[in-house]
């Protein structure tokens, strides 16, 4: 670096490009209670936990439902849970050997 780049920056009063506001002070004016969501369906706060739990929704089955209620988990006609299921046209297709070394050379192998 030369000298007299030096020399400006240690005379510049460096000026930080973000502003400090400093310690806040907590209002003293918040309102804490609860209040219903204003977009409750009833528009009133439950009056306990238990109450609120009855009409809880979920979603997914509750763990004290029975599993001969929840349904069965094979899949519906139609519908399969893994690729290999499905007809070969669908799978994935494999790479061969060369394949693999023509995309490793960036396409020069296919050349040579």
């Amino acid at each position: 670096m030369n000298a007299s780049t030096i020399a400006r920056a240690a005379a510049h009063h460096r000026t930080p490009m973000i502003s400090f506001l400093g310690k806040r002070a907590i209002p003293q004016n918040i309102d804490h209670t609860p209040r219903p969501h204003p977009q409750s369906p009833t528009g009133r706060l439950p009056s306990s936990f238990a109450e609120y739990r009855k009409n809880a929704q979920q979603h997914g089955p509750l763990a004290f439902q029975p599993s001969v209620r929840r349904g069965s988990i094979q899949p519906a006609a139609g519908e399969v849970f893994d690729r290999n299921e499905l007809p070969k046209r669908f799978w994935r297709m494999t790479i061969t050997p060369e394949e693999i070394e023509i995309i490793e050379s960036g396409g020069a192998a296919a050349w040579a």
